[in-house]
C-alpha cells in the first residue's frame, strides 16, 4: 500500500507541474501579444484586454454551432481586436462600423451563454455582419465599447 501512495504522489506532482507549465505558457503568450500590439499601435491605443472565445453570429441556428477561436480580446482606441492563442485567427472591428452591441438574450443553454456579447457591424463590402464573443463581465465590456468607440463616432 505504501508504494501505491508514493506512486500517486509522483503522479500528482507531475500533473501539478504540467498545469503550472500551461499557466506560465498562457501568461507569456498573452504578454507577448499585448507587447506586440502596443509596439505596433502605440502605448495609449490599448484600453482593455481579456481572454475570450470569439465566433461568428448569425442568430440562433438549429443544430449548427459556429466555429470559435480562443484567444485575447482587446479594446483599442480605434476598434475591437481579437487575436487567437495559436495566431491563426484575427478579427478587427473598427469602431465606426459597429451598428449594434449588446449582451446575448439566449439563456436556454449553459451558464456560459449568459457571458456572451454580440457585435453587429458593417464589413469591408458594406454588408451587415456579426460576431459573438464569450467573456467574463459582458455588461462592463458593452459599456466600455459604447463609451470609447460608439460615443466618439
Amino acid at each position: 500500500m505504501g508504494n501505491l501512495w508514493k506512486m500517486l504522489e509522483w503522479i500528482g506532482f507531475g500533473i501539478g507541474i504540467v498545469i503550472a507549465a500551461c499557466a506560465v505558457t498562457c501568461a507569456l503568450a498573452r504578454r507577448n501579444i499585448l507587447r506586440h500590439v502596443r509596439a505596433e499601435l502605440g502605448q495609449d491605443s490599448l484600453l482593455l484586454a481579456a481572454g475570450a472565445r470569439v465566433g461568428g453570429y448569425d442568430g440562433p441556428v438549429e443544430g449548427k454551432r459556429p466555429s470559435t477561436a480562443v484567444g485575447i480580446l482587446m479594446l483599442l482606441s480605434s476598434g475591437l481586436y481579437f487575436h487567437s492563442w495559436t495566431g491563426r485567427s484575427e478579427v478587427f472591428v473598427p469602431g465606426p462600423s459597429i451598428s449594434w452591441i449588446g449582451v446575448s438574450e439566449e439563456h436556454e443553454g449553459s451558464r456560459m451563454e449568459r457571458h456572451r456579447i454580440v457585435v453587429r457591424f458593417l464589413n469591408t463590402v458594406g454588408k451587415q455582419d456579426g460576431v459573438a464573443i464569450r467573456l467574463l463581465y459582458p455588461e462592463q465590456w458593452v459599456e466600455a465599447i459604447k463609451t470609447h468607440l460608439i460615443a466618439r463616432s
